[in-house]
C-alpha cells in the first residue's frame, strides 16, 4: 500500500493516477471528499482527512509500505512557516506511529538553506524533521520552479496584456512541469530502491528565464509580442495581498524572488539524466493556451 497525501492537487492527483496505472494499491488522502471521488472511481482507497489531525493521519498511514508527503500550501496562513511546521510535525509523528518504512517527500530546490528562500524555509524545517526519524528510508525530491506558476498570471495577461513578477527578465533557472514531478515520484515509490537519506533535484527540461517563458506563452495564445515586466517588490507585495495572500506569505514570495535575482536559489546537483525531465516550456504552453482560451 502506498499512501499519497494532498491527493487532489496537481501533483498528488497525477501521482495517484500514475501509481494506479502501474497497478499499485493506493490510498489517497485529502480534505475534500467530493474532490476525492474521481480517484475513488479509478480504484484508489480514498479518505477525507484534515492533514493537521494527527490521529486521523496516523490511522490513514497504518498498513502503508511507503508514503508520499506533500504539505499543501495555505497562502492565507498568517504565519506560513508555522503552518508548514504544524503539518510537518503531524506527518513525522504519523510515520513513526504507523511504522512506515519508506517516505518520498516533496521538498524544493533550495531546501538545504535555512534562510533567505521565502516559503521554502518551511521545507528546510520539514526535511530536518524527517531526517530525525530512525529506521525510515527517506527520499527528498527537490523540484525546481513550477511551470504551473504561470497560471497565476492569467488575469494579468488577460486584463493588462503583460506578464510580470519581481524576478529580472533574463535571470535563468530550472523550471519543471508538475506532471514530471508526479512521474518521478511514482517511479521512486514503485521501485522502492532508495535507502537511508537521499536527495534528488529535478531541473526540468532546460533552464529558462521568465522572458523566455513569456515568449513561449505569448506564441501559444496568439500574442507573440506579449511583454514581460519586472515589478518593484512593493508593488508585487500589494498585488499579492489584494489577491488574498496573507502579508506574511506575500513577503515570503518576495524573499524567494530576491533569492532568484541574487543567485542564492540555485541547483546543488549537476544537470544529468537523473535531474532532467522531459516537458519543455513550449509543450507546457499548449496546455496553458487551452486554459487561457477557455
Amino acid at each position: 500500500m502506498i499512501v499519497v497525501t494532498a491527493a487532489t492537487g496537481q501533483i498528488g492527483k497525477a501521482l495517484v493516477e500514475e501509481l494506479l496505472n502501474r497497478k499499485q494499491k493506493v490510498r489517497a488522502l485529502a480534505r475534500d471528499e467530493k474532490k476525492l471521488a474521481p480517484l475513488a472511481a479509478q480504484g484508489a482507497d480514498t479518505r477525507a482527512v484534515d492533514l493537521t489531525d494527527a490521529a486521523a493521519v496516523t490511522e490513514s498511514f497504518r498498513g502503508a509500505a511507503s508514503v508520499f508527503l506533500l504539505i499543501p500550501p495555505r497562502y492565507n496562513a498568517p504565519d506560513f512557516r508555522r503552518y508548514y511546521n504544524q503539518v510537518s510535525g503531524v506527518y513525522a509523528s504519523a510515520v513513526r506511529a504507523a511504522g512506515v518504512k519508506r517516505v518520498v517527500n516533496l521538498s524544493s530546490l533550495g531546501a538545504h538553506l535555512p534562510d533567505g528562500t521565502g516559503p521554502i524555509k518551511g521545507l528546510y524545517d520539514h526535511e530536518r524533521r524527517l531526517d530525525g526519524l530512525a529506521d525510515v528510508h527517506r527520499l527528498h525530491l527537490r523540484p525546481a520552479y513550477f511551470m504551473e506558476n504561470a497560471y497565476f498570471s492569467l488575469g494579468l495577461i488577460k486584463t493588462q496584456g503583460i506578464n510580470g513578477s519581481p524576478v529580472a527578465p533574463n535571470v535563468r533557472f530550472p523550471m519543471i512541469a508538475t506532471r514530471d514531478i508526479a512521474r518521478r515520484a511514482a517511479q521512486a515509490l514503485t521501485d522502492a530502491n532508495f535507502s537511508g537519506r537521499s536527495v534528488l533535484e529535478l531541473h526540468g527540461e532546460r533552464d529558462l528565464s521568465l522572458a523566455e517563458v513569456t515568449r513561449a506563452l505569448g506564441a501559444a495564445i496568439g500574442k507573440p509580442d506579449l511583454p514581460y515586466v519586472q515589478f518593484p517588490y512593493q508593488d508585487a507585495f500589494n498585488a499579492m495581498v489584494a489577491m488574498g495572500l496573507s502579508p506574511d506569505v506575500a513577503a515570503l514570495f518576495n524573499e524567494m524572488y530576491k533569492a532568484f535575482n541574487e543567485g542564492t536559489l540555485k541547483p546543488t546537483q549537476a544537470r544529468s539524466a537523473a535531474t532532467t525531465t522531459p516537458t519543455s516550456i513550449e509543450e507546457f504552453a499548449k496546455g496553458f493556451a487551452a486554459v487561457f482560451k477557455a
